[in-house]
């Protein structure tokens, strides 16, 4: 197989660009040309479906990533496609039908006891960032970026003792306090 002709091995650097420029029109203009060009290629399909979340066309998301998600759920393939459209459209992940529910973290108790759970095996303290590694591998997807879990997680003083980091939050580090 020739690689060459059928893969365009730069085409992320026109991508890059655009994502950094914050050109959300732009990389949905080029995202859409991808899927349309390859049809069956889901990675082509996701793309585009996260490039209108930006743009803000939640239903047109749900529309084009649904069917792929019901093909392929068993991978978890789309949730966070999903997920993003239902919240643009301040709906929830109830109002979806799910083949297979996902998991989704928010920032509430449940959260701080999946912490709790996740520190007590532990003898050091964690920094947030890597909780928040752990915390993403364990779901199908956080409704919370790390900065907001640590600026959510030094408020529970009475259940971990914390080595605050004011510069870099995300550097905090956590223990579960002994009882």
């Amino acid at each position: 197989m020739n690689f060459d002709k059928k893969y365009d091995f730069e085409s992320w650097e026109s991508d890059y660009e655009l994502y950094d420029k914050e050109d959300w029109v732009g990389l949905l203009k080029l995202r859409e040309t991808d899927a349309k060009k390859h049809p069956s290629d889901l990675y082509a399909q996701q793309r585009y479906a996260e490039a209108l979340t930006p743009n803000k066309k939640y239903k047109e998301t749900l529309e084009i990533i649904t069917p792929f998600y019901r093909e392929n759920y068993e991978v978890g393939f789309g949730i966070c496609e999903i997920l993003d459209a239902l919240y643009g459209l301040d709906k929830t992940e109830e109002d979806f039908n799910w083949v297979k529910k996902p998991i989704v973290l928010k920032l509430d108790s449940a959260t701080v006891d999946f912490c709790v759970d996740l520190l007590r095996k532990r003898r050091r303290a964690v920094q947030v960032s890597e909780i928040y590694g752990d915390l993403i591998m364990k779901a199908d997807y956080c409704k919370f970026n790390e900065s907001e879990l640590a600026k959510f997680l030094v408020r529970f003083s009475d259940v971990f003792d914390i080595q605050l980091d004011k510069n870099f939050i995300m550097d905090s580090k956590l223990k579960v306090k002994r009882r």
